[in-house]
């Protein structure tokens, strides 16, 4: 189905969520991913809500029961929404179907796609969702809401190394809670893909956008990585890192989907 096919089926009926996602995704992105290239897929995941059961059934039951853990409805829908349409992107990259994509975790909790030589990765912060994926070793990806609901100046100790600490702390006031955010995207970004997460200390770890940064001692045999900070509108905040062979970020959003619920609980759906 073309992407103004699957428009027009949405005028005639309730649409799926894999009939927006796929056409969409196809018509965005090349047919075959370059080998310096990263997909970089990003959405509001309460725009999509109305798409939960079927984003559930997309989902393998231990990632269903985790959802369930949430005790807040909207952070069970966000985590359901995010790895359902994760699912659905490396589905259509893979050629498969989103319920046969092979998504494990390596011992550290680094998400990896044995055998396909691509790498993934996942964030979320709120409702805001980034999806990376990419013919690489390793990749890792990290969005947060901006501005930050609490201060990061009591971070800077844990965050900075000495000489980054410096230079934010050269900031106006104003402006380093801002700093701080973005540094802290780009270094989660890259302890994702070193895969070793906060078990290594940030503050260990200089994060340089553009420069090659080597992995900590933690993730030896992953090869070093450069650290891109995204361009996002404003109340997003994000950074991608991968090896220095990724050259290209080609970033998607996902349209805005609404659904408006009457109050008999029946549900409206407009076209994207």
């Amino acid at each position: 189905m073309t992407p103004v096919a699957a428009m027009r089926a949405m005028q005639d009926a309730t649409p799926s969520l894999r009939d927006i996602v796929g056409p969409w995704l196809r018509h965005n992105r090349r047919p075959e991913a370059a080998e310096h290239e990263a997909l970089v897929v990003l959405f509001d995941s309460s725009q999509w809500t109305g798409f939960r059961s079927e984003a559930s059934r997309v989902l393998p039951s231990q990632e269903r029961e985790r959802s369930l853990r949430f005790r807040q409805e909207q952070h069970r829908d966000a985590y359901v929404m995010a790895h359902a349409v994760w699912r659905l992107v490396l589905g259509d990259v893979l050629g498969m179907a989103p319920e046969d994509v092979a998504l494990a975790s390596t011992a550290h909790g680094q998400p990896c796609l044995p055998g396909t030589g691509y790498a993934t990765s996942l964030s979320h912060s709120g409702n805001h969702v980034a999806i990376a994926v990419a013919r690489a070793e390793c990749i890792g990806i990290d969005v947060e809401q901006a501005p930050p609901r609490t201060g990061m100046r009591d971070l800077l100790k844990v965050v900075c190394t000495p000489e980054e600490a410096d230079t934010i702390g050269a900031f106006a006031a104003h402006e380093q809670d801002a700093a701080l955010l973005a540094l802290w995207t780009r270094k989660e970004a890259l302890l994702k893909a070193f895969g070793v997460g906060l078990l290594a200390t940030p503050s260990t770890i200089r994060a340089d956008a553009g420069m090659p940064i080597a992995p900590p001692a933690l993730a030896a045999d992953m090869p070093a990585c450069i650290v891109h900070s995204l361009t996002l509108p404003k109340g997003w905040v994000g950074a991608l890192a991968a090896p220095g062979h990724i050259s290209e970020l080609r970033v998607h959003w996902l349209p805005m989907h609404t659904t408006a619920v009457h109050t008999d609980g029946s549900e409206h759906w407009p076209v994207l």
